[in-house]
């Protein structure tokens, strides 16, 4: 383990492209719609085109620690603590987004750059479309983002832990998981009452 790339990892996850979006527009994020600095706050604060610049950084926080620190497994560790900076972001007193974004940027970098028997471009494609439309057809169905994001974030971590059944690698997607389940406990507690905003 390279205590500089946990380090440099989490430095980038907490780089939050909603902020730096929304002060480029002169609002405040935290003071609009759900107050989550994340992809689905800047889509429903300043449209589509901004919410896809926010969503595509944030997933490219996750495939960062693969690009800079290689094909092994450790990367993985690495990647996870770009989610952690983007959930508590040391630029912005530790108040950031849900993670769902730079963890599935964490999964596709996984496919592309680890997982083992897609090395051929076609199924590294199947299965990253795999994944949107996972999360796409969840959205379609219930047309709300909370649950669409929780599912397809355990399924990308069981995909993970099923590839690479180390102790290490389970645990640090249990627990990433269990993070963005925390960081989503306002939408759960709305979920539970029937109350949660639906797009």
């Amino acid at each position: 383990m390279n205590i500089v790339a946990v380090i440099v990892c989490y430095l980038i996850g907490s780089i939050n492209f909603a902020y730096l979006v929304a002060k480029y527009k002169k609002i405040n994020i935290q003071e609009i719609g759900s107050g989550n600095p994340g992809s689905s706050n800047v889509l429903r604060a300043l449209g589509r085109n901004y919410a896809i610049v926010v969503l595509l950084g944030d997933l490219f926080k996750g495939i960062v620690p693969f690009l800079l620190f290689g094909m092994e497994t450790e990367s993985i560790i690495y990647a996870v603590m770009a989610v952690i900076g983007h959930c508590f972001p040391i630029f912005y007193k530790f108040k950031g987004g849900k993670g769902v974004a730079t963890y599935l940027g964490t999964v596709v970098g996984y496919i592309i750059f680890i997982a083992p028997d897609l090395d051929i471009i076609f199924w590294q494609f199947f299965f990253i479309l795999g994944f949107v439309v996972l999360y796409f057809g969840i959205f379609y169905i219930f047309r709300i983002s909370a649950i669409s994001s929780l599912i397809t974030c355990t399924v990308g971590s069981l995909y993970i832990i099923f590839q690479e059944s180390t102790v290490l690698i389970t645990a640090s997607q249990i627990l990433i998981v269990i993070l963005i389940f925390y960081q989503h406990r306002e939408n759960l507690s709305r979920l539970s009452k029937g109350d949660e905003n639906k797009f």
